[in-house]
């Protein structure tokens, strides 16, 4: 019995000029690792990282022919992963998952192909297990010829309640360890399940997800796997926590404490802006003391009213005092932004910007690094805005594809898509207040100019890497 999962490709071709973060595949991982340990054959094909086209793909999974396909599938690639599926014309057995599944099963069930198509919402560990052997204990969500739809929510028996020893087996990603911005060597951890925030925009939402807990691992489990790491690869530097939200709130912080200030380690990981709403200078002084060298924090937007909209707080003032501490411990952030969001002005982009320029002096005068990241809106499936948006448009018929224009003026290509303008400015000057962000990125903070590993040399840096290892 053999497996083949993949991590679908967001683009048609290979190529695409891009300079983002190509982060490993962990969810994918821990499914192969359970079929592993259960002595299945698993192979794990990152099509992403490796710079696969759609139809390479398709050409290696006919040399291969599984028993069994699985692939996730993103708001972004939906009708690239389509295209994939509906073309495997030999007989196999195809699983596809990931969080826009549970939006998205609607239309996975007309796609065309004659196979037993599994669709999974929710954990996969332990149901791809039963289904590779034909022994699924629990009644499909939804049967329709040979489809079916599983929900794997608490009441289900393949729920994975305890997520604190769930293994990974680390040579199954063909980028890890990674090189960071800073040109230290990383690796990359998950230590929970779900977010407890309710961003409109954000498929992981609560409030879009309140059949699926949030779960934390132990801190002795969290201990052990970066102790193993340290182990396995020798030279590593830093490790990235790929978490939703890793620091949650004041009692977050203290579990982060006490978990790095164990490890001659940096490390980065998401955090909330009102994380930081009841929590002293100390504590953050405490928390880079631990080793947090930077924090990826979601501000979005500069308008109290659209932040509003977006359920992130109306508060301008507390994003500024919130930051000016990390700054103050010396913690860089980097700071995702969004326009083009549904009822967005011009003059809301304004402030969003004067927001974003304001931090980079504000970590100037720190003498530490604030970079920006920026994105035009798209509805993600499974969001509350989609919801709300699609009740106006009929989103499924208009298909995200990538951006090639922007892509070509700012680089990152595998965040760039388009999905339609819902906002109340044109086109136009999404793309203007997009690049002018990104171009903050200079001489006053972070300079794309300066990094010492672009993605081209750190596939080739990857390549020594896995062979000292």
């Amino acid at each position: 019995m053999t497996v083949l999962l993949v991590n679908s490709p967001l683009f048609y071709k290979a190529g695409v000029p891009d300079d983002g973060d190509y982060l490993p595949p962990i969810g994918l991982g821990l499914i192969a690792t359970y079929l592993i340990n259960h002595n299945v054959q698993v192979e794990l094909l990152d099509a992403l990282f490796q710079n696969i086209s759609v139809d390479n793909l398709k050409l290696k999974l006919k040399q291969k022919q599984p028993d069994f396909i699985g692939i996730n599938i993103f708001t972004t690639n939906y009708a690239i992963v389509k295209n994939i599926v509906e073309s495997i014309d030999f007989k196999t057995h195809i699983l596809i998952g990931g969080l826009a599944t549970k939006e998205l099963y609607k239309e996975i069930l007309k796609w065309k192909n004659d196979n037993r198509i599994d669709i999974i919402i929710g954990d996969g560990e332990l149901i791809t297990y039963d289904i590779v052997r034909n022994d699924v204990k629990e009644e499909p969500f939804i049967v329709q010829k040979n489809r079916r739809v599983f929900k794997v929510s608490p009441s289900s028996m393949y729920f994975i309640s305890d997520i604190s020893d769930m293994g990974l087996i680390r040579h199954l990603f063909p980028n890890e360890p990674s090189i960071n911005h800073f040109g230290e060597i990383e690796a990359n951890i998950v230590t929970s399940r779900g977010c407890i925030n309710n961003c409109t925009f954000c498929a992981a939402s609560r409030a879009m997800n309140k059949d699926f807990p949030v779960r934390e691992r132990s801190e002795a489990s969290i201990i052990d796997e970066i102790a193993q790491l340290t182990r396995e690869y020798s030279n590593i530097k830093s490790i990235r926590i790929l978490d939703d939200l890793f620091l949650k709130s004041k009692f977050s912080i203290a579990k982060a404490i006490s978990i790095f200030s164990q490890f001659d380690l940096i490390w980065r990981s998401m955090a909330h802006v009102s994380t930081f709403d009841h929590v002293s200078q100390d504590e953050i002084v405490a928390l880079h003391k631990s080793g947090c060298k930077e924090l990826f924090i979601g501000i979005e937007s500069g308008s109290s009213r659209i932040l509003g909209e977006m359920k992130k707080g109306n508060d301008r003032e507390r994003i500024i005092r919130n930051l000016q501490m990390l700054f103050n411990a010396h913690i860089e952030v980097k700071g995702y932004f969004i326009y083009g969001f549904p009822g967005e002005t011009e003059s809301d982009m304004k402030k969003t910007f004067d927001l974003a320029s304001e931090l980079c002096d504000l970590a100037l005068k720190y003498k530490t690094k604030f970079r920006t990241s920026v994105f035009q809106f798209r509805p993600y499936h499974g969001s509350e805005i989609y919801s709300i948006i699609n009740q106006k448009f009929d989103l499924n018929r208009i298909h995200t594809k990538p951006d090639l224009f922007l892509t070509n003026r700012i680089g990152r290509g595998q965040f760039n898509f388009y999905s339609g303008n819902f906002s109340d400015a044109c086109l136009e000057t999404i793309h203007d207040y997009i690049c002018k962000t990104n171009g903050l990125n200079g001489s006053r903070t972070y300079s794309k100019q300066n990094q010492r590993f672009r993605k081209s040399d750190q596939r080739k840096k990857m390549q020594s890497l896995r062979a000292l290892y």
